[in-house]
């Protein structure tokens, strides 16, 4: 143990096996705050998925003990901070595992054995302040759940190995040498038209991916909800292919420019990557790609300047600041956009 004086306080950290901390929580040794079963359902399933690869990575749980002397051994008593949904999971790896292993699927016995040896085998580390009246655990629960800085959605999609929807989304944000061109902003959500002139943001880019998996307008991008009938690489083929064509309708340079282009506008953006995938999420990579290139190549004769009078049909607003009109971003306005984009594609 590595013990120190911080801020006043004496803390250490402390290694505990699993096995161990589910026994003293038994016998109430361990006090834990309110247990959220939602967070710990989450937790569990977080431990099920990757315990097979043994990437499974948990900050310290923080608790504090009533112990002012931490210099001749580690706690054998003390009540959590934060971390108590983490701890109630990792406890209740035992009962997942004996249920896994009595399943009739293979896959499924073979993560119960795992789990089984990562709740014998594996360890948690603790940070234990010493003598924290209920007053300070209180704060220092708010203050690690509330002033830690949210990971920025560029850092998740550039690090998160995971996620088969970040993975690609990067993927294509690096290879596509025109997409870069046409600027894709990674520190803002949004793009706000007409000031910034980059084509889409990181968030929107997810989205249009989250399209190609679902063959459907997708407005709530989680994991969850994709299927994926084809592998990673067969989609970005189909991402880049989508979007070698949408530069083929107007100026990579120039698109996101939304003085110029109407596709700026990010309602006929999605409907377009909408339109091009619509009902052909079961298909194979080659028929995909196919009528892709078919719905695609007729596009590039459409007027997709914003003079152009035709958006004026679409649901939408002139904003007083600059006149422009802005179409509509809800989903009547996307049906309509892509039943218009159906018939220029005839």
């Amino acid at each position: 143990m590595i013990i120190h004086d911080v801020l006043l306080k004496k803390q250490t950290v402390a290694v505990y096996s699993i096995q161990e901390l589910s026994s003293m929580i038994e016998s109430g040794k361990v006090t834990l705050r309110d247990v959220n079963k939602l967070q710990v359902r989450a937790l569990k399933k977080y431990l099920f998925e990757n315990v097979s690869s043994e990437q499974i990575y948990f900050p310290p749980i923080v608790a504090t003990t009533e112990s002012l002397n931490l210099d001749e051994e580690k706690p054998g008593r003390f009540a959590i901070i934060d971390g108590t949904q983490r701890l109630k999971a990792l406890c209740l790896l035992e009962e997942m595992a004996h249920k896994a292993t009595m399943s009739e699927k293979l896959e499924e016995v073979k993560m119960g054995y795992k789990l089984l040896s990562f709740f014998h085998h594996g360890s948690v580390s603790l940070l234990i302040f010493a003598g924290l009246s209920p007053a300070e655990c209180d704060q220092l629960y708010i203050d690690l759940n509330t002033k830690g800085k949210k990971v920025a959605l560029s850092k998740r999609i550039s690090f998160d190995s995971r996620s088969g929807l970040n993975t690609i989304t990067n993927q294509v944000l690096k290879s596509n040498r025109q997409l870069k061109l046409a600027g894709v902003e990674v520190e803002k959500r949004a793009v706000i038209r007409p000031k910034n002139k980059k084509l889409l943001s990181l968030t929107q880019l997810r989205q249009i991916v989250g399209i190609f998996l679902a063959g459907k307008m997708v407005y709530r991008v989680t994991e969850e909800n994709f299927y994926p009938y084809l592998q990673a690489d067969e989609y970005i083929q189909l991402l880049n292919t989508w979007f070698n064509e949408l530069f083929s309708c107007f100026p990579a340079e120039r698109i996101g420019d939304f003085n110029v282009s109407m596709i700026a506008n990010t309602p006929l953006l999605m409907s377009i990557a909408y339109y091009a995938n619509k009902g052909l999420e079961k298909d194979s990579f080659a028929e995909r790609k196919k009528e892709l290139l078919n719905r695609m190549k007729p596009l590039r004769k459409v007027n997709w300047e914003r003079t152009n009078p035709i958006w004026q049909q679409f649901n939408g607003t002139k904003k007083r600041r600059d006149g422009y009109f802005y179409l509509a971003n809800d989903k009547e306005t996307i049906e309509s956009l892509v039943a218009w984009l159906q018939k220029q594609g005839r």
